[in-house]
């Protein structure tokens, strides 16, 4: 929620899809009935969640029939946007679940659609009993020609075997995106690669995130001409009016701070192992009352602020204007205090500026009524590696040689009291 609101603050208004297996787990299942109904109200979180997402269609996938495909559909009554399979019959021969849906954004119009590859007789007589699946290539197919000519872009939410992808991309035109979180080849899952997450293949985006919702695949698109190959903003040798596409992969911990709405229900959920729909604005955002800022560490403590002002946190915000990126999603929460928590609009940090005191010492809002009482802990690194993990930054980090760099001078006697 926090990476949509800094999107939001960008003025950028995205259009999210999912490749289905989001709602419940496979591996998880336990026969005892109790178990299987937290399971079912830790779904009806998932379902709200996913509301206030702006969710414009998810697919169908294994794990989500994991409580059988009446619990599903019953679901979906919850649901503001469409589960898609276009290759599932139910017993009586009807379909449970559309197979595409036209939405519009920024004034496009998006043909999605999705399949489900064939999944085992054992599995079909335990979840879905009765129900029938056709080929999945086959029925996307039947889909995009039936309908591309009809809107300006074709997203594919491919919850199938990667060959079928690739016939996808090879075999069929009009097809501009796919979302491919599947991750199979027959019968056996294929290995999350940083160099297969996102990428082009035969001028179609393919999407494929991975890490059970620790990450999203981003595609920044620039269309000029449907139904046209698709080339990579970095291609300097385009032609001229080409579809341009800005591939990424955006992972949300620990750079991405946690939504202060999301986190009351979810810990409200963990306390009472039921499920309870939040009312209309619970889950706006409200700043959090447990920073005190800078400003508020200097009244007592101005020779350690002089200090901080002058070390590489104090200047951390101005290092990102320099270089045009105070508004990224991705550098804001490691150069402002409490990104997400005291403000998500990147336009208006405000006072929360820079790395200060609160982000390596730790949240003490009872600290300046009563020191003695309620004294601050002894820093850690633990606190630098959200920051200084060089797997994102790939810079090399030694906290034994950075933290002398920025620890404020030794409090006297005097100011402990």
């Amino acid at each position: 929620m926090t990476y949509f609101n800094s999107l939001a603050a960008e003025g950028i208004s995205p259009f999210i899809v999912d490749g289905g297996d989001w709602l419940f787990s496979l591996g998880r299942l336990h026969p005892n009935p109790l178990l299987q109904n937290q399971m079912l109200e830790k779904s009806k979180l998932l379902i709200d969640a996913y509301n206030r997402f702006g969710t414009a269609a998810v697919a169908l996938g294994e794990h989500d029939l994991a409580l059988g495909l009446d619990t599903l559909l019953e679901l979906t009554d919850r649901m503001k946007f469409p589960i898609l399979c276009a290759n599932l019959k139910d017993a009586d021969g009807s379909a449970p679940f559309p197979a595409s849906v036209v939405l519009e954004s920024q004034g496009r119009k998006i043909l999605v659609v999705a399949a489900l590859r064939v999944p085992p007789d054992r599995f079909i007589k335990k979840h879905c009993m009765g129900a029938t699946f056709s080929d999945p290539f086959e029925a996307i197919r039947k889909e995009v020609e039936a309908k591309r000519d009809d809107v300006d872009l074709c997203v594919v939410l491919g919850h199938i075997n990667r060959t079928d992808v690739d016939r996808l991309t090879t075999e069929l035109t009009g097809i501009d995106v796919v979302v491919e979180p599947n991750s199979h080849n027959g019968s056996e899952n294929t290995w999350i690669t940083e160099n297969i997450k996102t990428t082009l293949h035969s001028g179609t985006v393919l999407l494929k995130p991975s890490g059970q919702g620790s990450e999203l695949a981003r595609a920044d698109l620039w269309l000029r001409e449907p139904h046209q190959e698709w080339v990579s903003i970095w291609d300097e040798d385009a032609p001229v009016g080409s579809n341009i596409a800005d591939l990424t992969t955006a992972s949300l911990p620990p750079h991405i701070g946690r939504h202060p709405g999301m986190e009351r229900l979810i810990q409200q959920f963990l306390r009472t192992t039921r499920y309870r729909a939040p009312e209309a604005d619970e889950l706006d955002f409200k700043p959090s009352s447990q920073f005190l800022g800078a400003t508020t560490c200097a009244v007592c403590h101005p020779q350690q602020t002089a200090f901080w002002k002058n070390t590489g946190h104090g200047r951390a915000y101005a290092t990102l204007e320099e270089s045009g990126d105070q508004f990224r999603y991705d550098c804001m929460p490691c150069h402002v205090t409490g990104y997400g928590e005291t403000f998500v609009d990147a336009h208006e940090p405000g006072r929360w500026k820079d790395v200060q005191c609160e982000t390596c010492h730790g949240q003490n809002p009872r600290h300046p009524t009563n020191p003695v009482g309620f004294p601050w802990t002894k820093i850690s690194d633990t606190a630098c590696w959200s920051c200084h993990n060089p797997r994102e930054t790939r810079v090399p980090f030694n906290p034994k040689e950075a933290i002398p760099q920025i620890a404020c001078p030794s409090l006297k006697r005097s100011e402990r009291k």
